[in-house]
């Protein structure tokens, strides 16, 4: 442990039940799912579908305990409105893949509507589904594209197989054929939940890193993945009771200083609506700054220019503390990483950059204000070759960790910064989690 603290067609195989809203409900609504919605105009283009009489069902892992869902809808990229003509959500069969539970598939209505109009950079949260779901389910939301629509919003590389069937609308059936899966979870950017015991929410905020990528699609490995696993397994006296929400984006930056050559808003910028946004959040934890190094350095020795560490490390430093001043004045405490080891990343390393890490990490262990630092660099580097993640943790693109490293990253973090009971921890070099 290393961390500091401080303080068309209709196809019905299933009868679907209509949403039961709980006008006098009295409990807890927390985010229990939520993800980071980019401009997928700035994504690949050849990611982005032409849809048209088609059902999507995205596939989510739900974090926390609950019998009432709602939906939240995201146009916020949008420039014209969005129909989606039919949506459904179930829980997923204990088998892999899209098929759900036939006794588990609801309806969900928009102002008591089946159909969801969703206006240009605007969201759009359902009714209450009367739906009874526990941690770690895996739930499959069902949205029907009649009208031809290529979507403006979603997050990339969600690390789990997305579906899209073949013609026809199949938000009623437990099984749809599928035509191919998709990296992308359009329009879906949140779940929240109606708890009966008190919940609150961990936000995880950053960049491919937290986002999890290159570890293992459909396992649920990435490090806030990890972290809710061991919460939920430290919850005894229900003082540990937490759901982390994952808004890590690839490639994404702390400022864009340089003029946002990474995807999606910068994390300065973003912070209101992917944190703030969130219902119930109580804790922050930040892991940012890689981009704001490797991307810049990478432009640069295209047009063999060279880069300046310190500056680099200035404009982090200014946009962390950005955050932190904002987590502060929401009455957030926040937590802050250090940035990994690099060396050996094609392309995004220099030794300018290694000093811009070396500044930045120097400045979150020791002058930042945060209320308390979880120390990665140390976790995960190289003792032999300090500027190297270590073998057994990287990926092979010496930049992201493994599926080890991610759990190395969740087994640095001290369940006492949320206020558990008891810290359970394990060490960094152990294959699982306790």
């Amino acid at each position: 442990m290393h961390v500091v603290k401080r303080c068309g067609f209709l196809l019905l195989t299933t009868m679907l039940v209509l949403p039961i809203a709980h006008a006098q409900d009295k409990t807890n609504w927390i985010g229990g799912w939520a993800t980071a919605m980019i401009d997928a105009s700035t994504d690949r283009p050849e990611k982005v579908p032409v849809l048209a009489d088609v059902t999507l069902r995205q596939m989510l892992r739900i974090g926390v305990d609950g019998h009432s869902v709602r939906i939240r809808l995201s146009n916020t990229f949008g420039t014209q409105p969005v129909t989606l003509d039919a949506v459904s959500i179930g829980r997923r069969t204990a088998d892999s893949g899209s098929a759900l539970e036939k006794t588990s598939l609801h309806a969900v209505t928009f102002h008591g509507r089946t159909e969801a109009l969703i206006a240009p950079g605007a969201t759009l949260d359902s009714d209450a589904v009367s739906l009874d779901v526990h941690a770690n389910d895996t739930l499959g939301i069902s949205i029907h594209v009649a009208r031809t629509t290529t979507p403006s919003t979603w997050h990339s590389n969600p690390l789990q197989d997305q579906y899209l069937s073949s013609r026809g609308n199949y938000t009623g059936a437990a099984t749809m054929p599928v035509a191919r899966t998709l990296d992308t979870i359009p329009w879906l950017s949140g779940v929240e939940v109606a708890t009966a015991t008190p919940t609150s929410v961990v936000v995880a905020l950053g960049d491919s890193i937290t986002n999890g990528f290159r570890s293992t699609v459909n396992a649920n490995h990435r490090y806030p993945d990890v972290l809710a696993d061991r919460l939920h397994d430290a919850d005894r006296t229900g003082t540990c009771r937490h759901a982390v929400l994952n808004m890590g984006i690839d490639g994404n930056e702390v400022t864009s200083a340089d003029g946002a050559i990474g995807p999606g808003e910068n994390m300065v910028k973003r912070f209101d609506r992917d944190v703030l946004g969130q219902r119930g959040v109580r804790f922050v934890l930040l892991l940012g700054g890689i981009n704001d190094i490797g991307e810049p350095t990478m432009v640069a020795k295209q047009h063999g220019n060279a880069i300046d560490g310190r500056a680099l490390a200035a404009h982090i430093i200014d946009g962390l503390q950005a955050i932190v001043a904002k987590s502060h004045a929401a009455g957030l405490p926040v937590y802050g990483g250090t940035i990994l080891p690099f060396a050996g990343t094609q392309g995004a390393y220099s030794a300018q950059g290694e000093i811009a890490r070396g500044m930045v990490n120097a400045w979150i262990l020791h002058r930042a204000s945060y209320d308390g630092v979880v120390d990665f660099d140390r976790a995960l580097r190289d003792p032999a070759r300090p500027l190297q993640l270590r073998v057994d943790f990287d990926s092979g693109d010496h930049l992201h960790p493994n599926d080890s490293g991610y759990r190395a990253m969740a087994g640095a973090i001290s369940l006492a910064l949320f206020d558990c009971a008891a810290s359970t921890t394990y060490s960094v070099s152990d294959a699982t989690p306790p």
